[in-house]
């Protein structure tokens, strides 16, 4: 049953030509997820299925005077909507109402072309919005519909019968295969060889709203152990050498403490400074929505900035931030220093305790400090405080009072904020200048692309110490790993290398790149020309083409040898040893005894070509059966011929 709905389906040619369209109509649908509002989606995809029930039915209850009415209408509501702050979510929605509109109506050729086009319009519009490697997906596999979809489209338009034999469906299937690669070959040449930016050219459609680190604006107690539970990649790093042993990744410097959160009140900038550091890598940063770039510690200068449109500097602290919020990955090429940078800064912030600190903190301060004559000798005494008897929790305990008062004289169990928020108050309250920094510890080397891999569950924040002239790291949190990391799988690094094969060579195909790519060409092209080159150039061309003759070799073979009407044909005519059409052939038999057995063989290579019934297998093996009499009667007549 199932089978014969199928074969009805294959054999109407408008059927058909509808399969075509609906699939790629769902594929641009479905491109909008997350860009338009849940509500039009659904609506859509019910009308696709209202029009299906009425192209099934060849019923059209509601009149197209009233749905062009309908559709003007939306179009001004939406339109209604727009702006440059508000773009793509209205414009989406208005794709889906206009394509829901087409779906209830008659479908007539030029209904399929503007079905195809709305839908067009929707694949163009996420490609603004998504630039991952899943879109990737969806972008092919609405090409080759698409192309599919004009192909039937046509062929559809210009006969004259809604009838076709399956084996038609299946051959404009394999064309459109066929255009559909040819599309990707020569696509190839134009991504590389037009002139690009390296900034978008309209930055209308950034997103404004995602995934929020918690560390770039302020830094509350229990916060980063929230952060720590979320394996969301940040960024890559590439660059580096393995082996990297408990990287610091700079991002915010805090100077405030109020009300158990660190906040930055610090203002002013630098410029960047020129020349490169110790060390230089290559960041791709995901979208965050804020304004900082991540760097090794300590960072020192940015050299290059691809995807986005933004001056650069340094802020107080000796971070990197930038004049506009990163609303899309970017890449960026920055240098850090093993020794923390002199950036000429005020020390009386840092020194800045409130006045509602508990006594208890204080005493302990005071305690620690007793009798110490150095900065020096009072930071080794908070380091070894903290090296006895506490642990690393994120689960907190519930508390009363002061949540660091009870971290530091009750539970000595907390994360790493709670470490060094406690840190930083007792130096400040001994009279050393104190910092909290907050970022990400730690790397995981991805080995199958050769670079590092910093997700959201390596958020951390630590304290540095203003000690004899100079900024000095403390890290007094308890050695600890998410449980987080545990789930990334060797399967999870070897996807995450396809996804940053994608942003590197096609997403961040930049001007330089392309540059770097013609000069290389270049270079080899003049390599090639030289006398005493050409020899080595003429045996790759010539293996190249040794190559793809064994390649197309089987090919040839199988299309050759298969039984099929044509191969039949022609194997007639060389039997024959005539290149005539099929009447002609059939003239020059007439009244012979072969006459019957070419008879055959052309009626069923006519039957098969320019009709529309079917030719079934077992009459194509009845033909190479008559074929072969045919021979033994021909070499016969030559053997009594004198």
């Amino acid at each position: 049953m199932r089978s014969s709905i199928l074969k009805r389906l294959l054999e109407s040619s408008r059927a058909s030509t509808l399969i075509w369209v609906y699939l790629s109509a769902i594929v641009g649908i479905l491109s909008l997820v997350g860009m338009a509002n849940v509500s039009y989606i659904l609506v859509c995809l019910f009308f696709l299925f209202v029009g299906l029930f009425m192209d099934y039915k060849h019923t059209y209850p509601i009149r197209r005077l009233f749905l062009n009415i309908f559709g003007v209408a939306m179009v001004l509501y939406f339109g209604s909507q727009l702006s440059l702050e508000n773009l793509v979510g209205p414009l989406s929605n208005l794709l889906l109402i206009l394509l829901g509109i087409k779906f209830l109506e008659e479908k007539k050729p030029r209904d399929m072309y503007q079905i195809l086009l709305l839908s067009l319009l929707c694949i163009s519009l996420a490609t603004l919005h998504n630039l991952s490697l899943s879109f990737l997906l969806f972008l092919l596999v609405f090409s080759f519909l698409s192309i599919t979809s004009l192909v039937f489209i046509n062929s559809y338009r210009q006969s004259q019968r809604d009838y076709q034999r399956a084996e038609v469906f299946f051959y404009y299937s394999k064309v459109s295969l066929v255009l559909f690669i040819s599309v990707l070959l020569f696509a190839i040449p134009f991504f590389v060889g037009l002139p690009r930016s390296q900034f978008p050219i309209l930055d209308l459609f950034g997103r404004s709203e995602g995934l929020k680190t918690g560390i770039a604006r302020e830094v509350s107690l229990g916060k980063v152990g929230e952060i720590q539970q979320d394996n969301t990649l940040a960024f890559r790093v590439y660059g580096l050498s393995q082996g990297l042993k408990d990287p610091y990744w700079r991002v915010q410097v805090f100077d405030t403490y109020q009300n158990g959160r660190w906040v930055n009140n610090l203002k002013g900038r630098q410029p960047l400074p020129k020349g490169t550091g110790d060390v230089q890598y290559t960041v791709v940063l995901e979208p965050h929505y804020d304004d900082y770039l991540p760097a090794l510690d300590y960072p020192y200068s940015l050299s290059s900035l691809e995807g986005i449109k933004a001056q650069v500097f340094v802020a107080p602290g000796g971070v990197f931030r930038t004049s506009t919020s990163i609303n899309r990955p970017i890449r960026y090429t920055a240098s850090s220093v093993f020794e923390p940078p002199n950036w000429d800064e005020n020390l009386e912030p840092y020194l800045e305790v409130p006045k509602d600190v508990p006594k208890g903190i204080r005493n302990l301060a005071q305690e620690l400090s007793r009798n110490a004559k150095t900065d020096e000798e009072k930071l080794k005494r908070v380091i070894e405080h903290f090296s006895k008897g506490y642990t690393y929790s994120l689960k907190l305990e519930k508390f009363e009072g002061d949540p660091l008062e009870y971290f530091l004289l009750v539970s000595k169990k907390g994360n790493c904020e709670y470490y060094a928020s406690a840190t930083a108050l007792l130096l400040r309250l001994m009279g050393v200048p104190a910092r909290v920094v907050g970022g990400f510890k730690g790397a995981i080397w991805n080995n199958y692309g050769n670079y590092y891999i910093i997700t959201n569950s390596m958020a951390h924040v630590w304290v540095e110490a203003y000690i004899n002239g100079k900024w000095v790291r403390v890290d007094t949190t308890p050695p600890y790993q998410s449980p987080a990391l545990r789930h990334i799988s060797t399967f999870s690094l070897i996807m995450d290398s396809l996804v940053s094969f994608w942003y590197s060579n096609v997403v961040g195909f930049s001007a330089e790149k392309q540059i770097s790519l013609f000069r290389a060409f270049g270079k080899g092209l003049r390599w090639s020309v030289k006398k005493e080159n050409l020899v080595v150039v003429l045996k790759y061309l010539s293996l190249y083409a040794l190559g793809l003759g064994l390649l197309y070799l089987p090919f040839y073979l199988y299309r050759r040898l298969k039984k099929t009407p044509e191969n039949l044909f022609r194997r007639l005519q060389e039997t024959l040893n005539s290149k005539d059409s099929p009447e002609r052939l059939l003239e020059k038999f007439k009244g012979k005894e072969q006459y019957r057995y070419v008879e055959y063989i052309v009626r069923l290579y006519q039957r098969y070509k320019y009709s529309n019934y079917r030719v079934y297998p077992d009459e194509v093996r009845e033909g190479y059966r008559v074929l072969k009499i045919l021979k033994n009667m021909l070499n016969s007549s030559r053997r009594s011929s004198p």
